[in-house]
């Protein structure tokens, strides 16, 4: 049996683990802004500023409430945005490919995000699996470890 570093197993059940460091400081850095806004500035745009912000951080707690769970035995993806939101599953043969996508911003990576592209009917949906900052080899050995649980062909 194997063990992950970017899930937890239960049975044939594997949940992908949230990454509630990135989105705690997203929320962190939201609440100091409104802090610093009410502080320091005197703008009557202060209370559109506050808004967007506090929605911000809103959307980063909810998002540590996400799952992405893969199930070997009825071999089905199942994916949860948000705690309030309804599942939606997807099955293994529906996957197309990862796709790992790197923002640079002169010569430097700024942004990384990890994709797991899906087929269903005629439609292509997106799933988002992790975010990272200046390097993309830890989302690359996420995509090997669903590679390894899903069971596809290893390069």
């Amino acid at each position: 049996m194997e063990t992950f570093k970017h899930f937890e197993q239960e049975g044939n059940t594997y949940k992908l683990k949230v990454q509630k460091g990135f989105f705690y400081t997203i929320t962190i850095g939201c609440i100091a802004a409104i802090i610093a806004i009410l502080l320091y500035s005197n703008s009557k745009g202060n209370v559109l500023f506050i808004a967007f912000f506090a929605f911000v951080a809103i959307l980063g707690i909810l998002r540590t409430t996400a799952v992405l769970t893969f199930d070997n035995q009825n071999r089905e993806i199942a994916r949860k945005r948000f705690y309030f939101s309804s599942p939606t599953h997807y099955h293994f043969d529906d996957f197309d490919h990862f796709l790992i996508s790197k923002t640079k911003s002169t010569f430097i990576t700024v942004g990384v995000q990890a994709i797991m592209v899906m087929r269903k009917g005629n439609k292509t949906k997106h799933l988002l699996l992790g975010q990272t900052v200046f390097t993309a080899k830890p989302l690359q050995r996420l995509t090997d470890e669903i590679s390894v649980i899903m069971g596809l062909p290893q390069n």
